[in-house]
């Protein structure tokens, strides 16, 4: 009981500096495009690992980048993990440089066994994000200063609840379903010095399905050494959305409904992790999106022709690796967990027609053991990592963004299906 209160202060202390510090943790004019800035479909370890996941399986932590991994959820526990992030972003255009901070709720999920060789897992956790503003001057004509104004929010969310079964012990299958919804809001307006002020507000509701499905194949290659495969496949289907476009001018106003708003993409992702005497892990993972067969509204100029634009394939690399020394030991140093991981990924959207940034990130972190004072067991583990993320326009006249970012996660391990012994 003691325990459940802890966690449950834990909780809101977590919840409280969310609301606190966190808008939707973006502020990226790049979020103007496609569906936004795309979040990290991954929790705790798969962060510090530089987004390793397909190939990982643990009953210590949940891994939703492969649902066949739930099945090696533990006999007798419920894993409950619930994390955020605080960062500052550098934004380089020529010579001008701004900083911006955010922070953001990131992730929450459950985890627990069914029966033998099949498990649960259910959550929450954003798909994308949009925020942004700002603004140009120009001069039009002689006399006359025009000033655009931008400005964005919204994102879509995504609930999910997934089961892995293992039927044998070389092999495991899972299937997560998700709800994707949210609002996302776009307006630009231009003011002229002589004349009435323009203004066009794009807003699209999303309201449909995402399934996911996973497999792994699991080899023990001698005694202390084991190998894991792992691929999984994310359905693409379009989202049906509800967009319009509404332009105000001189108090008239003209509203549109855009068909074809957004459509998700296939995804095909595969990887491999070695491990060795259950201490040091080291894996890779390719993700390709299918970006190219998905239409978005293109937030041009506003002087040009609103249009719908499409995607481009994207591909992301990641490598990591974890090191765990002993778990057990009574040495703070040897019960922590180690990773780090590397990054690529190319961009899902044009910007106005142009590439856009490519993106390189680096991460390290650790994994703290939470123990009872009164049984020595471990309740929890506390997760700290940072990442720096940096984006590098492919063309000319675009900005670079650079991010350094804290990630802070918690997981509980309470024993809710062991058995009391009565004597």
């Amino acid at each position: 009981m003691a325990m459940n209160k802890k966690i449950f202060a834990l909780l809101m202390v977590m919840f409280s500096v969310i609301g606190a510090w966190a808008d939707n943790g973006i502020n990226s004019p790049y979020s103007r495009y496609g569906v936004g800035i795309l979040s990290d479909q991954s929790l705790g370890i798969n962060r510090q690992m530089g987004g390793l996941g397909y190939a990982l399986r643990t009953h210590r932590f949940v891994n939703i980048q492969n649902p066949a991994s739930f099945s090696e959820a533990d006999t007798l526990t419920m894993l409950f993990e619930a994390g955020f992030s605080l960062q500052n972003v550098n934004f380089k255009e020529g010579s001008r440089r701004i900083n911006a901070k955010n922070a953001s709720f990131d992730y929450l999920a459950i985890q627990f066994r069914l029966c033998k060789g099949l498990g649960l897992s259910a959550g929450f956790l954003p798909y994308s994000n949009v925020g942004y503003s700002f603004s140009t001057t120009s001069s039009q004509g002689t006399n006359e200063v025009h000033t655009e104004t931008y400005s964005g929010t919204g994102g879509l969310y995504q609930p999910y609840i997934g089961l892995g079964w293992k039927p044998f012990s070389w092999v495991a299958v899972g299937a997560m379903g998700s709800y994707i919804y949210g609002d996302i809001t776009h307006q630009v307006v231009s003011e002229f010095a002589n004349s009435t002020a323009r203004s066009k507000v794009y807003n699209a509701a999303i309201k449909n399905y995402k399934v996911d499905f996973g497999v792994q194949f699991m080899a023990k290659l001698a005694a202390k050494h084991h190998l894991t495969l792992g691929a999984a496949y994310s359905l693409g289907h379009d989202l049906n959305a509800k967009a319009t476009l509404t332009s105000t001018t001189s108090g008239a106003i003209d509203e549109v409904t855009i068909p074809n708003g957004f459509h998700l993409p296939h995804t095909y992702g595969g990887g491999l992790a070695y491990r060795y005497n259950d201490r040091l892990t080291i894996g890779a993972d390719y993700t390709y999106q299918q970006w190219s067969t998905s239409t978005f509204f293109d937030q041009g100029e506003t002087d040009k022709d609103d249009r719908i634009s499409t995607g481009t394939d994207r591909c992301k690399i990641s490598l990591g690796a974890e090191y765990s020394p002993n778990e057990v030991s009574k040495n703070l140093l040897k019960m922590m967990s180690y990773r780090a991981g590397i990054h690529y990924a190319q961009p899902y959207t044009k910007i106005n027609g142009k590439e856009g940034c490519d993106e390189y990130g680096v991460s390290a972190g650790f994994s703290l053991p939470l123990y009872n004072s009164n049984n020595n067991y471990s309740h929890g583990t506390l997760h700290i990592s940072g990442q720096f993320i940096h984006l590098r326009p492919r063309s000319a006249g675009l900005i670079t963004e650079n991010y350094l970012r804290l990630n802070i996660g918690i997981t509980f391990n309470e024993n809710w299906f062991m058995k009391l012994r009565v004597r």
